[in-house]
């Protein structure tokens, strides 16, 4: 396991959040002197844990044992274990019911099929805090999650303990819910605190943030994430080894990662460079197809991360630095010496570019061809 321990080398630290020993250190002070914030904000890299530490925060708080760890057997803790707990609220992105109304609670209208699945979804997060929600037509925050919130702060909590409400990539709060939200943290119940996370904080409102205090994480380590995977996961050293590198500090990317024949989608990816800059329209043709057959955006997101680790690489060695992916050195060597005067910044931002797309209601396809374009106009650029 990763070194989650007391700085005294005593038993691991809430060993279900990886690393951040700074902000554990951080929160536990302000629990051991009940001097919690009423609002915190997680802010910082995707994968680094702000989600799973502000879910162990609240396991905390409700353990029926007390003190500054979370047993992990007692009733309460049950509960987290599927964000079941009455007063534990998780709040992320949920689709729009029809006919929904503005006094409608967040799940009231949408069809058994869809609640079944936001349930599915939170037992996944509650088993592993790591795991990335993925619920189908959830583009926003709704404001009725929002409105909900604030009809229930003035309560009080089932159990004494407070109320403690976690809203997950609070960045995808539209300006409705945000200004709601805004309204509720003005007016701060005693026994409720919010926890938003976030890896895009300057698309939060500054009124939001100035009224919560400001947690930062850093990227995890290649040696935390690979340590968390041997532990977690029992993979092959080889295999974790790979994963931790690709995964760039990012453990929920590293979970993804190991859901896809990585091997294969890495050799697709120089497949499609190869076949772009040889001009091979068919052939460029029958890997678009491979890659979108299953109309699978996760997977074109990944298909398109290691395309752009990939490049990095290109481009870290002409700086003698050492690439990611080492043990595909020949064919980037080659690469770096046949293009000398490839732009690669300029095929990282366009592959960001089709990233961020892809995160929309885009044809798939289309990204993919318009990339190979400007792929081989980028490397074939003259010096």
């Amino acid at each position: 396991m990763a070194s989650d321990t007391h700085s005294d080398g005593g038993a691991a630290v809430w060993p279900r959040v990886i690393g951040q020993e700074r902000v554990k250190t951080l929160l536990r002070r302000a629990l051991r002197a009940r001097r919690l914030a009423h609002a915190y904000l997680f802010y910082g890299p995707e994968g680094s844990g702000k989600d799973a530490l502000a879910i162990e925060l609240a396991r905390v708080i409700h353990c029926e044992r007390g003190g500054e760890d979370a047993c992990g057997i007692c009733p309460s803790c049950t509960r987290m274990d599927s964000l079941q707990h009455p007063d534990v609220r998780f709040v992320t992105a949920l689709p729009t019911g029809k006919g929904e109304e503005s006094d409608d609670g967040p799940l009231d209208k949408l069809q058994p099929a869809d609640v079944k699945a936001i349930q599915e979804e939170f037992a996944a997060k509650g088993h592993d805090p790591y795991y990335r929600v993925d619920i189908p037509r959830a583009t926003t925050i709704k404001i009725n999650s929002i409105r909900e919130i604030r009809r229930e702060t003035p309560l009080s909590s089932s159990e004494n303990k407070r109320r403690v409400y976690i809203i997950s990539n609070a960045d995808m709060m539209a300006d409705p819910a945000a200004n709601t939200l805004l309204k509720t943290l003005e007016e701060p119940a005693g026994d409720c605190m919010f926890v938003l996370t976030t890896s895009f904080k300057d698309q939060l409102l500054p009124t939001i943030v100035s009224r919560c205090q400001q947690v930062r994480f850093d990227p995890l380590t290649e040696e935390l994430v690979y340590e968390a995977l041997m532990a977690r996961r029992q993979l092959e050293p080889a295999r974790a080894e790979l994963v931790a590198r690709l995964s760039m500090g990012n453990y929920t990317r590293a979970i993804q990662l190991l859901d896809e024949d990585l091997m294969n989608e890495r050799e697709r990816v120089l497949e499609f460079i190869r076949r772009t800059v040889a001009g091979h329209h068919a052939d460029v043709a029958d890997v678009i197809d491979a890659v979108t057959e299953r109309k699978d955006r996760d997977r074109v997101s990944l298909f398109l991360l290691l395309m752009m680790m990939w490049f990095r690489d290109a481009l870290v060695i002409t700086s003698g630095r050492t690439a990611i992916n080492h043990d595909q050195h020949e064919s980037l060597d080659k690469f770096v010496t046949r293009y000398p005067g490839a732009d690669l910044a300029g095929i990282i931002d366009d592959i960001e570019r089709a990233i961020s797309l892809v995160g929309k209601n885009v044809y798939l396809k289309l990204v993919l061809y318009q990339l190979a374009g400007q792929l081989k106009s980028h490397i074939l650029k003259a010096p």
